[in-house]
């Protein structure tokens, strides 16, 4: 007889086959793309370039950045990008423009693109990555994988065991998971 779970006043009915866990779909370090912290921000644009060339879906997984061995955060493409806008104030002028609400568009102008880019070139991935908010733990059920990776906002979140990384999770993973239990695998 299957279990039950009470769920938000409901009854959930569990299967008995046994869920998967995070070690069951987490991937070896090698399986993504990395960057060392100390490496400038040009040659993240540049790898990133490569596999944006190389996707024929479009979507471009981020790359780990790694201190020595160890992934410390992610590196995506809207981070880099987010560099080359100019930053809201903090309060009601900046550089010489009123601004009366945050929620409005900044001043832009023609070159501002390319002087924001060179601005940039001389910084390190470790000034612009995002670290890991939080590690996973390979006996980690889906659905809190899942719920981390949603709130936080990372496609690919550590595995850590022992206080040792030992495997990355990824979205695409979880996706393809999802795709065999709603196919009836």
């Amino acid at each position: 007889m299957p279990a039950l779970l009470h769920l938000a006043g409901g009854m959930l009915e569990m299967d008995n086959k046994q869920e998967k866990t995070v070690q069951d779909l987490m991937v070896p370090l090698n399986a993504c793309r990395t960057i060392p912290t100390e490496s400038p921000i040009n040659e993240a644009v540049l790898l990133l370039k490569r596999v944006v060339l190389q996707s024929r879906a479009g979507a471009v997984q981020p790359l780990v950045v790694l201190d020595g061995s160890v992934p410390v955060g992610l590196l995506k493409v809207s981070h880099l990008l987010d560099l080359a806008r100019l930053p809201l104030p903090g309060g009601k002028s900046y550089g010489g423009w009123t601004v009366s609400d945050c929620q409005e568009e900044p001043p832009s102008y023609v070159g501002l693109f390319s002087h924001r880019l060179q601005e940039m070139s001389g910084k390190k991935v470790r000034e612009v990555m995002r670290p890991f908010p939080v590690h996973l733990r390979p006996r980690d059920n889906l659905s809190r994988a899942v719920y981390l990776m949603s709130r936080y906002g990372f496609e690919i979140l550590p595995v850590s065991k022992n206080g040792r990384v030992v495997g990355l999770l990824r979205d695409k993973e979880l996706f393809l998971e999802m795709g065999r239990i709603l196919a009836g695998g």
